[in-house]
């Protein structure tokens, strides 16, 4: 495999969590309205105090995805030396501005303008974000070693802090006293970002970043050396012993998603791992790379997806409403909210299409030296017959019966002339009576989603 190998495992891994939390979610409490689903399976779609559910998987693979990608991100950003180029700052910077600022968006209530409504901190967007910041400090660390020692050294510290301090209710645990205390000193009296239901973020920070951490060491395992059943295989057992040791540490530490216990996210590293793991052997190692275009859509556009559902949300149900308004005609009102769900999902599909159609056809920029031949006159007319001999353009243009050959030295003006006169002659010798017009390929390149 090449070391910076675009996989199509990474897509998927986001595309169905993606899938999960903006169609299948919706559409399970759609069909709930019409058919009463079991206490047990609509248990498997809530966040409970304790245990451990379907939906509690969300939030974890969603940022050990985004940190399986920091990587291929950013390793292409240092130097020859392995240190931090303008680039790497820049690309690194820029994305944390931009996931924290859409996250204050979505559940943040910026949009409201209120000082007492908005919230600086609680939504996975900017937990992404966080962590993003903490993998890319991390990935300076020259030895690969250290690397991976320091998700472990995270767990570790925050791990000791909740079970020495305090005790692990809703209210006592320390991750919640430190979460009031920072609201206290940022945010004015009378504020409804106090009320955070259980959810920690602050302190919490340190399990972010270890499960950022945790996804960019899987990502350097798969872009290491090796085959790739060597690499699932590793895999494989990384991910059993994860999610092993996240079992035995609920003897003593509770599974308590809302402020990431130890046991907790070992068990979402554990699941999160051996996902990766199996989507690996199927797309790289059989492979079995058909059939996975809904999947690979939502996996290469997960923050359109992401906004659109969470923040858009409104106009995606109106649109929906005003498409299906003459059904109930045909069809008992029961079942309106699950075809309401079906064309939200269709809608959001569109979107997220026309989203990816707008990021993959982009005009080509001209380099430096077509700008020059742009600017040239008539009389640089034979230069560029000898630039067009050359390869340049054929080459770029696809153009049959013209190969590319490499750049010629400079020359003098007396050279040049002999040898234009001596390219025309052949010219001349070999044209066809009626030369077909060469076929133009203007295929755009589809930009990379990492």
């Amino acid at each position: 495999m090449e070391h910076n190998k675009r996989l199509l495992s990474l897509d998927l891994l986001r595309g169905l969590d993606m899938l999960l939390l903006t169609v299948v979610g919706p559409l399970f409490w759609a069909v709930n309205k019409a058919w009463a689903m079991p206490e047990a399976v609509q248990l498997q779609f809530k966040h409970a105090w304790g245990g451990f559910t379907l939906w509690d998987i969300i939030m974890p693979l969603f940022i050990f995805a985004c940190g399986a990608a920091v990587p291929y991100a950013l390793s292409k950003r240092l130097d020859e030396d392995g240190w931090a180029t303008a680039a790497f700052w820049k690309h690194v910077l820029g994305r944390f501005a931009l996931l924290w600022f859409c996250g204050m968006l979505v559940q943040g209530h910026l949009a409201t303008l209120d000082p007492l409504q908005i919230s600086p901190y609680n939504n996975t967007l900017q937990t992404i974000a966080a962590g993003y910041l903490i993998a890319a400090l991390v990935m300076l660390v020259p030895v690969r070693a250290l690397r991976a020692l320091v998700p472990f050294i995270l767990v570790g510290a925050y791990g000791a802090l909740l079970h020495l301090h305090g005790d692990y209710t809703q209210e006592g645990n320390l991750a919640q006293v430190v979460e009031q205390k920072v609201l206290a000193a940022v945010l004015p009296a009378g504020s409804s970002a106090f009320k955070t239901h259980g959810y920690t973020w602050f302190l919490t920070t340190l399990m972010f970043g270890a499960m950022t951490l945790c996804g960019a060491q899987c990502a350097e395992i798969l872009r290491g050396k090796g085959s790739n059943g060597r690499k699932a295989t590793t895999l494989f057992v990384l991910g059993a012993l994860l999610l092993g040791a996240g079992w035995a540490l609920t003897l003593v530490v509770p599974c308590i998603k809302h402020i990431f216990t130890v046991s907790f996210t070992f068990q979402a590293m554990g699941w999160c791992v051996l996902a990766l793991a199996l989507l690996f052997v199927l797309t790289d190692v059989l492979p079995c790379r058909r059939g996975w275009w809904l999947v690979t859509l939502y996996g290469q556009c997960a923050l359109t997806a992401y906004m659109a559902t969470h923040f858009f949300r409104p106009a995606l149900d109106a649109c929906a409403k005003t498409i299906t308004q003459g059904l109930p005609r045909f069809l008992d009102k029961t079942y309106m909210p699950l075809a309401n769900a079906l064309v939200t999902a269709v809608l959001l599909t569109i979107v997220l299409v026309i989203r990816r159609r707008l990021r993959g056809v982009r005009p080509a920029e001209p380099n430096e030296q077509e700008q020059e031949e742009s600017k040239g006159t008539a009389s640089d007319a034979p230069a560029f017959k000898s630039q067009l001999m050359d390869g340049a353009i054929a080459a770029r243009f696809q153009i049959p019966g013209m190969e590319s050959r490499p750049a010629a030295a400079p020359q003098d003006a007396g050279e040049s002339a002999s040898q234009a006169a001596h390219v025309k002659t052949k010219l001349k010798l070999h044209a066809s009576p009626e030369p077909a017009t060469p076929s133009v390929s203007l295929e755009p390149i589809a930009a990379d989603a990492h």
